[in-house]
């Protein structure tokens, strides 16, 4: 049987997936503001870079919780230095695809930050912008863990399983069983995760 790590669209640099058109703020934005652009554009993360335009940091959604409304602060009184995630892991443009996707698991991320030479942004590459490319990563990905687990774990199992979730498919650190599927702790049921709690 032919791998799918056979196809040449894994040869693929990120320079042709990434994202160009990358949103930037400046330090002293404030975490409210972070949010509505992300929120108006329909994207995952912001960019913060300094006054000379060299990337600093990452704002992400993960980011707005933590820094945000897990610590009860007002989100135009957060700036985007307080709450960004730095320092940046970044990439060179010619980086392959597998090795973005090796990089962003190694390093426990999901927005890599594409630059030139000289350090300058050019663009981002997420986990999303792969999947879109390889959308058989997932599936390979959760056939692994299925395989890996021969037997269906008991639901009050405490021991946390990661992989992606089989409802919204995104990458969670603990995931439940529900009647044989691998769900995240936003599409589990209530009890599953009180349950676990």
């Amino acid at each position: 049987m032919k791998s799918i790590f056979d196809e040449k669209k894994f040869e693929m640099a990120v320079k042709e997936i990434m994202t160009k058109n990358v949103f930037t703020v400046l330090p002293n934005t404030s975490a409210e503001i972070c949010a509505k652009l992300m929120i108006e554009n329909r994207i995952g993360s912001v960019v913060v870079v300094n006054s000379d335009g060299k990337s600093i940091g990452i704002i992400t959604k993960e980011n707005l919780i933590k820094h945000v409304l897990a610590e009860n602060k007002k989100a135009d009184e957060v700036t985007a230095e307080e709450a960004m995630s730095s320092p940046l892991i970044t990439a060179s443009p010619s980086l392959t695809i597998v090795q973005a996707m090796q990089t962003m698991f190694k390093d426990n991320i999901r927005h890599l930050i594409i630059v030139g030479k000289g350090g300058n942004l050019l663009g981002m590459c997420s986990d999303t912008d792969v999947f879109k490319v390889v959308p058989q990563l997932i599936l390979l990905e959760q056939e692994y863990l299925k395989v890996m687990k021969t037997d269906i774990p008991d639901p009050k199992d405490k021991e946390d399983i990661a992989g992606y979730c089989d409802d919204c498919r995104e990458y969670s650190e603990s995931l439940l069983i529900s009647k044989g599927q691998y769900l995240c702790k936003r599409c589990a049921p209530e009890e599953l995760i009180e349950s676990h709690a």
